[in-house]
């Protein structure tokens, strides 16, 4: 199923924080029952594929584009409120040429960004600098088959099959 970022999330300006992490990501409207349970997503910007992931939901309560799309745009755009620093990241970031230098926290609690994501938002940094960028995000997702009855575990090792096959820009 193709999920046009546009269409399904929003951005508001979060006034406490500092550009450029100064966005909220928000899923427009309620859970919708094709994005709950255990699936997984190709996610691209623009024709270029960026990230491939999975969700996997003990219930059907939890909707996929709240629990990990919404965190796989906020970190590969590097404007969510949210997005937090690896040391690897706060390296990269170092290095950046367009993307602007400043201190950014280095934790494991937030939406925690890589080397890879920074690169890639310094190298698409005049589109992400404005607010205007989400039409250029697109998610394919495949909801898992409820008789497939995979684990967990199952859903990882195929997703990483398929990260090491098509070699996802921002995976890693």
């Amino acid at each position: 199923m193709l999920l046009e970022a546009g269409n399904h999330f929003k951005l508001t300006v979060d006034l406490q924080k500092i550009f450029p992490l100064n966005l909220k990501f928000e899923v427009i409207g309620d859970s919708l029952p094709e994005f709950q349970g255990p699936g997984i997503f190709f996610m691209h910007y623009k024709s270029e594929l960026v990230y491939i992931g999975y969700f996997f939901s003990e219930g059907d309560e939890r909707d996929a584009r709240k629990e990990r799309m919404k965190k796989e745009i906020a970190t590969i755009s590097m404007r969510s409120s949210d997005v937090v620093f690896s040391q690897n990241a706060f390296n990269a970031h170092q290095q950046c040429v367009s993307y602007p230098i400043f201190q950014g926290e280095i934790s494991d609690n937030g939406f925690q960004t890589s080397g890879k994501r920074v690169e890639f938002a310094d190298k698409n940094w005049n589109v992400f600098k404005t607010n205007d960028f989400l039409n250029d995000f697109d998610f394919y997702w495949f909801r898992e088959d409820k008789n497939l009855n995979r684990t967990r575990e199952e859903l990882e090792k195929l997703t990483q099959e398929l990260r090491k096959f098509y070699k996802p820009t921002c995976n890693g």
